[in-house]
């Protein structure tokens, strides 16, 4: 991976780890664990009548030892990334459901 791919990513990653910060916030949810991380691959989605090639974003947030299952806020934290991530560069969110 070259330099240029790599700082896109980083970029990316903090973008999206700032919105989950201020989703879990806003909606008063604590977790031990919080992260954001960004695929170097591209995925096809659809917005509009177009698709876009963007690369996927993975979420996990785990409290004490056991995953945070709200689906409200798993919808509205997916919809403020796809939407806000500057230049469509993501369009798709996955959630990481398993043990650490």
């Amino acid at each position: 991976m070259d330099d240029e791919l790599r700082k896109e990513l980083k970029d990316l990653a903090r973008q999206v780890d700032k919105i989950l910060k201020e989703e879990l916030k806003k909606k008063g949810i604590e977790a031990d664990l919080a992260e954001a991380r960004i695929y170097n691959i591209k995925t096809v989605g659809v917005q509009g009548d177009q698709r876009t090639y963007a690369h996927p974003c993975e979420i996990t947030l785990y409290q004490k030892e056991h995953f945070i299952w709200n689906t409200e806020f798993l919808a509205g934290l997916s919809t403020r990334i796809t939407n806000e991530v500057e230049g469509n560069r993501i369009n798709r969110v996955v959630y990481v459901i398993g043990f650490k």
